[in-house]
């Protein structure tokens, strides 16, 4: 005997909610909105729609909702980069822990778009000439930013989507808010404690390409040179040799700032090749939380981004969006973590 495939249940409609609760379809998406409109529904009314929609098994069509208009209480979080591969997860989860935990506490829900580009490439913001963003009523961001990434990101901002980015981004042309930390004067207090301990000459040491807050940690860099009256420059090269190292330490290089991880594991190893060794004979520090692994030996010297309060202030400044504030911006302050790889200088 054959088997018959039953028929799917059609779906049940605002209107079929409205005729069932003897109410008008106006009515119905009043109470869905949360009471809001010209007329006050009385609170039986409300009770008896809500009571239908759950005999019915009435789900509302929430894309419909906010392409109309409306707000779903829904949250997005957009990230450029992948974040559960292992080599980032333990960089991001601070961040969306603190938007998880700010959305719930002001009763929004949140949608992670994942999706990414047909070919395995970045994951773009349009597809097709829309933006699945806008199902959010607003969205956070995190992520670099490239010039095409900008330019779609500026279309969004101009059809007035509400966006706030972890992480300060310049967008030529629009206004756009973000949550950061305060770089520039974190990198700076690493610069002090050094010249504090007798490193008169240093070295910023960074990524071949600078991002925006790569150049705030520079910017704090140079104020502090100038503050101190001390001697010290900005390199960004290609590749951390022995022949770098060498030239940076005859030059009297004793103090370093480490962009990130992997410039202090490659300049240790080099120097290390060399017959030289912290901090006997050179200091440094690294400028911020590890981004490739999944922390830093216990000895190195870092500054610890507030990436739990960044992801927080992130979704205060989105709901604050929502409620037709101007954007705005906030910087939050870093903390210093001591390690034996910043020392008094032993020798000159």
């Amino acid at each position: 005997m054959a088997s018959v495939t039953p028929a799917r249940r059609k779906r049940p409609t605002q209107r079929e909610v409205a005729e069932r609760a003897g109410v008008s379809q106006a009515a119905v998406s009043q109470v869905l909105n949360g009471g809001g409109g010209q007329v006050r529904i009385p609170d039986s009314t409300r009770q008896r729609v809500l009571q239908v929609m759950a005999d019915l098994g009435y789900v509302p069509n929430v894309a419909a909702r906010r392409l109309a208009g409306g707000h779903n209480r829904i949250l997005g979080v957009f990230t450029y980069e992948p974040v559960f591969p292992s080599s980032t997860r333990d960089f991001f989860t601070p961040f969306l822990q603190g938007i998880e935990e700010t959305a719930a506490e002001q009763d929004y829900d949140l949608l992670l778009h994942t999706r990414p580009a047909a070919s395995g490439g970045p994951r773009p913001l349009y597809r097709g000439g829309t933006s699945r963003l806008r199902l959010a009523d607003g969205t956070v961001m995190l992520g670099q930013l490239d010039s095409a990434r900008r330019d779609d990101l500026l279309r969004l901002l101009g059809e007035g989507h509400p966006v706030v980015f972890i992480g300060r981004r310049n967008v030529p042309g629009a206004q756009l808010s973000y949550v950061t930390a305060d770089y520039a004067a974190a990198t700076g207090q690493v610069l002090a404690d050094l010249v504090a301990r007798g490193h008169r000459r240093t070295l910023y040491l960074g990524a071949p390409v600078g991002h925006e807050s790569a150049l705030d940690r520079e910017q704090g860099y140079r104020e502090g040179l100038e503050a101190s009256g001390t001697g010290g420059e900005v390199a960004r090269p290609a590749e951390i040799n022995s022949s770098f190292v060498a030239q940076q330490l005859a030059a009297g290089v004793t103090g370093l700032l480490m962009e990130n991880e992997r410039l202090a594991k490659a300049w240790i190893e080099a120097a290390a090749a060399q017959g030289h060794h912290w901090p006997a004979q050179y200091s440094f520090a690294v400028l911020g939380d590890p981004i490739y692994s999944g922390e830093l030996p216990a000895e190195w010297a870092h500054f610890r981004i507030p990436r739990l309060a960044m992801g927080r202030a992130s979704v205060s400044l989105l709901t604050a969006l929502l409620a037709g504030q101007p954007p705005a911006s906030v910087s939050l302050p870093c903390e210093w973590v001591e390690g034996r790889s910043v020392g008094a200088l032993e020798w000159a």
